[in-house]
């Protein structure tokens, strides 16, 4: 990628760190939080538990809104290559499908493999229900990437239409979300726990239904079009939007009501800031977005070394569906060797340092193998 855009490639690998702590805490220590729109939602009675998750907040709408800036950047630079409209889709499209199956074959048996993994003697958040299910037993899983491939599919067809209809996707998109969720608290049928409403339907679990999360792709494509256009205000452009969107989250929040999807059940700053996160409601978009944009400003500030070609978050973020795998097997094979017996909270910070640590020579590897690769190679989507 151009050097110009070596602070997303950094924002991509801070987001992804900071991504792992969340893991880290769930396959360690066991304490993993929920926040369905109906069904299980996690609630809190220390600061520690809840500020390790909501820190985590900014990384699912962080890696969908600049899957959408990909998009763009990557049909761009296509184009003036020389590239066909047709090989672009073709191209986009296949790399789509290349992460649905990698989520489904090698991310979703996870799923299953820590499930084997002994509980937490003492949770740090409560879960008092279920997800939204159908009542049939769990047999798989679409999560994570189940939902990035998903959604670049259908940005593969977006991309080609007037940039006004990403804006359109957008807004119609997180209408769907925060007014068209069944009433029953139940998914449905299968195909509309994949479309909209997550959780269990019919032996699958989904995490990330495409509708919801096709509306930060959307805004993503179109962000990185005024980029292009203007690259010299990106860092305003990011702050002056990121600000906006969290002061519109606080807002929301405050009176309560559509974009909210459950209301905070008590007074206190904990359930203010604890939103639903699946699907994610307009409060959580919001926020969490709003919060990325203020880090991409804030990288642009910093020092050269931060978003040099051998910083770890360049690195990191230059390897995403790499290092996302590596660090998910490397946890669950600390968690079998050495935390059979739950680990604290505490400790599965020094986990998770010690997973990064361990995947940075990993990822310059592969970043180096990667891009010796001509750009039609199926390396490429990996």
């Amino acid at each position: 990628m151009n050097r110009r855009y070596e602070p997303v490639d950094a924002l991509r690998g801070l987001i992804m760190a900071i991504m792992a702590i969340d893991h880290a805490s769930g396959i360690a220590a066991r304490q993993h939080s929920s926040e369905f729109w109906a069904g299980a939602m996690s609630s809190y009675d220390a600061a520690f538990p809840f500020l390790t998750r909501w820190i985590t907040h900014v990384c699912a709408p962080g890696f969908f809104f600049l899957l959408g800036a990909s998009v763009y950047w990557f049909t761009e630079s296509r184009r003036k290559a020389g590239w066909s409209e047709a090989a672009i889709l073709r191209r986009t499209a296949l790399r789509g499908l290349t992460v649905l199956l990698v989520g489904l074959t090698l991310e979703s048996p996870l799923l299953l493999l820590q499930s084997k993994l002994a509980p937490a003697a003492v949770k740090l958040s409560r879960i008092t229900e279920p997800p939204p299910n159908d009542g049939s037993d769990l047999w798989w899983g679409m999560i994570t990437l189940s939902g990035l491939g998903m959604v670049m599919m259908a940005c593969a067809v977006l991309i080609r239409s007037r940039p006004w209809t990403w804006l359109a996707t957008t807004m119609l998109c997180v209408f769907a979300t925060n007014s068209l969720l069944p009433a029953s608290g139940t998914p449905g049928p299968v195909w509309q726990a994949i479309l909209l409403a997550p959780g269990i339907s019919q032996h699958l679990i989904v995490i990330y239904p495409v509708l919801p999360w096709l509306a930060g792709a959307a805004a993503g494509m179109y962000f990185a079009r005024a980029w292009s256009r203007n690259p010299d205000r990106a860092p305003r452009l990011a702050l002056v939007t990121g600000l906006v969107l969290v002061a519109v989250a606080v807002a929301l929040r405050v009176y309560g009501g559509w974009g909210n999807i459950r209301p905070p059940r008590d007074s206190g700053w904990i359930e203010f800031l604890n939103n639903v996160k699946y699907p994610p409601s307009l409060v959580f978009w919001c926020m969490s977005l709003g919060i990325d944009l203020v880090l991409l400003a804030a990288i642009f500030r910093l020092p050269d070394s931060w978003k040099a070609p051998r910083s770890p978050l360049v690195v990191f973020g230059q390897t995403p569906l790499f290092f996302y795998l590596a660090h998910f097997y490397l946890l669950t094979l600390c968690a079998f060797v050495f935390f059979p017996v739950a680990a604290s909270l505490e400790m599965a910070y020094v986990a998770w340092a010690a997973v990064l640590v361990a995947l940075y020579p990993l990822c310059a590897w592969y970043r180096g193998f990667k891009m010796a690769k001509p750009a039609e190679s199926l390396w490429r989507l990996f």
